[in-house]
């Protein structure tokens, strides 16, 4: 998985590419964990994202709590397979989803 960042005043987006899974999910919780250090809020592009599993998901739950206190975790352009897995495992209610 190759991830992207983009820096916009206190806003930082990251643009993953790939599948999110156990095997590189370290990799996103870290760069969402160093972002979040100098970012008010973060967003999390998924347009590129094709599938993601429970370790993934993880992190999107780690990523909402470590922003609580700032202005947010946002996840955009979620595909329509990944969408799929977020609502039958009941993350699309709990975290804030944008297309």
């Amino acid at each position: 998985m190759e991830i992207n960042i983009k820096n916009e005043g206190d806003v930082t987006t990251l643009l993953p590419i790939g599948n999110i899974d156990y095997s590189n999910s370290a990799e996103l919780d870290q760069k969402i964990e160093e972002c979040s250090e100098n970012a008010n809020q973060i967003i999390l592009d998924m347009h590129d994202v094709t599938y993601i599993s429970s370790a993934g998901l993880r992190i999107l739950l780690n990523a909402d709590e470590l922003m609580a206190d700032k202005g947010g975790f946002i996840i955009k352009n979620v595909s329509p397979s990944v969408m799929e897995v977020l609502v039958m495992t009941g993350f699309a209610e709990a975290l804030t989803i944008e297309n």
